[in-house]
């Protein structure tokens, strides 16, 4: 979902637990508002409670597909088709930096290109390579003119946090996903074309001559939370080359299929941003084909949400929920909940799988989050530790969905560490 940040003024772009942290309020923020349709030629608090745990001391087997069949990918996935080095003025850790475009495998399981960033530290990798951190983003938007990589790439390198990973030896990469800047819409939160292309650019960059290894983990907000359980799923089976370390997710919306259900009278900040998210939920939906189109559950007064969804960036999708006085009580016609189509499209498409994951996972949750529940998220976390998964999951008693990231930084740095072995 997202990971708007609503207090600052500018648009904060953060590595471990604080990923990414795009888009934003117009109140507050000015970059990615506006309009601006797809083009023709764009590409398609407290102290933790520890609720959850499984050690990952076994070797269990890899993870199935959602629907129980082979993981299969598009022919010539992760390719890089072409990197474009930033100025030195958006490399200010000295190290080399591209906006990159690269081959990945769609929602529809066909061959897509995708864009995003790769940044490696300055200097001779190492024996073997830079270990990666593959960086998933939070809502930014489905417009192609909020792709991360279009707004942030001039900016990325120099957050303190990322520049942190890069003076540690630590290359970074991150996808813009499937249909946001380049050709094809974004089908937004759907869970493998989140997943493959997370993946994709961590091969992508192994081509584009700046020394990365094959060793990487991969680490979330929101969105991002859930675009890195989905990669935690599918990881080893889509790219068995690779030497896969782990997941780190902060707020990931697991369930979409119980959390668009969600009632609330709140008029609390959270709830209000939560609004804006139901149309990108069903426009992402709607982008694999015309049988998933459920713009009809709006009512008369959010009738405008449905084309916004596909034309402005979060802030301005925001301005349109605003100015129309929309609420959880006023923008349906139908209760998402009454809509058995929809639920089985979100089940089938959005929800991450429960499975045995073969590698381990770090889930952080604020217990006050009114944008992804946290018993939603506790009871998946649950599952796949029922299923063998070598899961944490830690609730920040006083941590909300927009301050979880800074909530769990400190332990999901640490853990990164850990899992890539570097200090």
């Amino acid at each position: 979902m997202t990971s708007v940040r609503p207090k600052r003024p500018r648009r904060a772009v953060a590595v471990g637990s604080r990923l990414l942290a795009v888009g934003a309020l117009a109140a507050t923020v000015a970059a990615c508002t506006g309009e601006g349709s797809k083009s023709a030629d764009a590409s398609r608090g407290a102290s933790p409670k520890t609720s959850a745990t499984a050690s990952a001391t076994a070797a269990p087997k890899p993870p199935a597909a959602a629907d129980g069949t082979a993981v299969r990918a598009a022919p010539g996935s992760g390719r890089l088709l072409k990197a474009v080095e930033l100025p030195a003025s958006a490399r200010p850790h000295g190290g080399p930096g591209h906006v990159v475009t690269y081959t990945s495998t769609g929602a529809d399981g066909g061959r897509v290109t995708v864009s995003g960033m790769v940044f490696a530290p300055a200097g001779k990798p190492p024996k073997g390579g830079w270990p990666v951190i593959s960086l998933a983003h939070g809502t930014v938007g489905n417009a192609d003119i909020c792709a991360p990589s279009r707004v942030d790439a001039r900016e990325f390198a120099g957050n303190p946090e990322i520049r942190g990973w890069l003076h540690r030896g630590v290359a970074v990469v991150a996808t813009d996903y499937e249909g946001l800047g380049t050709p094809g819409p974004h089908p937004y939160l759907h869970a493998r074309s989140a997943a493959y292309g997370t993946i994709d650019i961590v091969r992508a960059a192994r081509q584009a001559g700046i020394g990365t290894s094959g060793t990487w983990v991969v680490t979330g907000q929101s969105q991002g939370g859930h675009a890195a359980i989905s990669t935690a799923v599918y990881a080893t089976r889509y790219a068995p080359e690779l030497d896969y370390r782990g997941a780190v997710a902060t707020a990931p919306p697991t369930t979409m299929s119980r959390l668009v259900s969600d009632r609330s009278h709140s008029a609390s900040e959270e709830r209000v941003i939560r609004t804006a998210l139901y149309p990108l939920v069903t426009d992402g939906l709607r982008a694999l084909g015309p049988r998933y189109d459920y713009s009809g559950l709006f009512s008369a007064k959010a009738r405008a949400l449905a084309p916004a969804a596909r034309e402005k960036c979060l802030s301005g999708l925001f301005e349109e929920v605003a100015r129309a006085g929309l609420n959880d009580d006023n923008v349906w016609k139908q209760r998402p909940e009454t809509a058995p189509g929809l639920l089985n499209a979100l089940r089938r498409h959005t929800d991450v799988p429960v499975v045995r994951l073969d590698r381990p996972l770090f889930i952080g949750q604020g217990a006050k989050d009114e944008i992804v529940q946290a018993p939603v998220v506790a009871a998946y976390a649950d599952a796949l530790r029922k299923a063998g998964s070598p899961v944490t999951y830690r609730e920040y008693p006083a941590a909300t969905h927009l301050t979880v990231m800074e909530a769990a930084e400190a332990e999901t740095t640490a853990w990164l560490a850990a899992r890539l072995g570097v200090r």
